[in-house]
């Protein structure tokens, strides 16, 4: 089984990197959210601080929250245009061919959701690593002595991405295997990648929107992502706001702490690998 797994997780791996128009709309989508949060909402985080705040400490604390969004919005994204691979060879019966092999078809399942695992951390990764460069470009990883990342927070911060890709993989390696054809699957990729950043809090903090729309928005499972990374990557700060992180982490309409939100996304990661394994929505022809 291990090594059937391996062979088709590599041939999904190079179907992927063969493909370079698949690699630039992969890192277009995370892209686009960097850009975007430089020059509109970067405004919206700073002027959330009270105006006795340096300047200094308040570009600091928007450029943690491009970094919060940026990786929220990466591990959505990333997840659901790593699914192309998968909707291709459904596309063109591939999978079914894979399906009449002596190989099971949870294996066959699993493959995609492992490829998509690990390409997921990747591409995150990366832009964990672009939004420290930028702030090391913007002057902000270090201001009045304080770090906005070190070594303890920055593997928090990195542990927490890991389990968002590993969420998002599993819920859309399952969700866009109903899907057949790559007509069907672009416009529903184009239209979740363009609205994600406000869908989870990214883009817009929640705290500015109505608590009934916050509410709702919390009950997606990558709202609690993005609430995972924040409550650490703002502790420590001098931003006068460390407890704003608890006061917005909210589900089911109660304000919960962080082990509470890492519990719902425990749950969710468990129910979907569960249904990649054992539920198999291609029907065989």
């Amino acid at each position: 089984m291990a090594v059937q797994l391996w062979q088709l997780y590599k041939r999904h791996f190079l179907i992927f990197i063969k493909d370079r128009k698949r690699i630039f709309f992969t890192f277009m989508s995370p892209m686009i959210v960097f850009l975007c949060f430089i020059l509109f909402a970067r405004t919206i985080y700073k002027e959330s601080l009270p105006s006795s705040i340096s300047e200094t400490i308040k570009n600091q604390y928007a450029d943690i929250n491009l970094m919060i969004g940026l990786l929220a919005v990466t591990t959505f994204t990333s997840a659901i245009s790593l699914s192309a691979v998968m909707i291709s060879d459904a596309e063109k019966k591939i999978l079914n061919d894979l399906y009449m092999t002596p190989v099971k078809s949870s294996v066959v399942r699993f493959s995609y959701l492992l490829f998509n695992i690990f390409l997921n951390i990747i591409i995150s990764t990366l832009m964990y690593l672009v939004s420290v460069i930028w702030m090391l470009i913007d002057k902000t990883f270090e201001v009045n002595g304080i770090k906005s990342i070190n070594g303890a927070k920055g593997f928090y911060i990195w542990l927490f991405v890991i389990v968002g890709c590993v969420l998002n993989s599993s819920i859309f390696v399952f969700l866009l295997s109903f899907l057949k054809s790559s007509s069907a699957f672009s416009p529903i990729s184009a239209a979740l990648s363009a609205i994600a950043g406000f869908l989870i809090g990214a883009f817009v903090p929640l705290q500015t929107f109505p608590r009934e729309v916050a509410e709702i928005s919390s009950l997606i499972p990558s709202t609690q992502i993005s609430n995972l990374i924040k409550h650490f990557a703002l502790q420590n700060l001098g931003f006068g706001q460390t407890n704003t992180t608890q006061e917005f982490i909210i589900l089911f309409g109660q304000n919960i702490q962080w082990w509470g939100s890492f519990i719902y996304v425990g749950c969710w990661i468990l129910l979907n690998i569960i249904l990649n394994f054992f539920v198999q929505s291609y029907k065989k022809k």
